[in-house]
């Protein structure tokens, strides 16, 4: 299938997955304009910083005596299957310093942030969110 104005395929857009996140709404906007020679140049940039950034990824280590640390082969195959993933442990098992390494070991954060929440958090912001709800509704 070809787009109305031009001749390349409507369905031709190119792979950013090597372009930092940060930029790929922009390269987007610039393919869909058909700034070939503006894409192209912001695409390079894009590129070489992701590969500069994963070059110069740490290589992190793991305390065995952390019950996260010890699976993170398992946590690891999950990340690589799944977008997002919930892991549960005691306090003091690792969940919070070990999750981010794991995520860099796979390469994660290169291209852009690995977000990582705490879920003592989201149940706060629920419990605010019912209270508000229950006093907005109540008559």
């Amino acid at each position: 299938m070809r787009s109305r104005r031009g001749s390349r395929p409507a369905s031709a857009t190119p792979s950013l997955d090597a372009a930092l996140s940060v930029d790929r709404p922009r390269l987007l906007q610039l393919w869909g304009r058909r700034a070939q020679a503006e894409f192209e140049a912001l695409l390079s940039r894009s590129r070489a910083a992701c590969a500069a950034r994963l070059a110069a990824l740490p290589v992190p280590t793991f305390p065995e005596e952390l019950p996260v640390s010890a699976r993170r082969a398992e946590i690891a195959a999950a990340l690589t299957a799944h977008r997002v993933i919930i892991v549960c442990g005691e306090t003091g098992s690792g969940k919070t310093t070990q999750l981010p390494k794991i995520c860099l070991t796979l390469g994660r954060g290169a291209s852009g942030l690995i977000g990582h929440t705490q879920p003592r958090r989201l149940a706060w912001g629920a419990g605010e969110v019912s209270a508000i709800s229950g006093k907005v509704l109540s008559p």
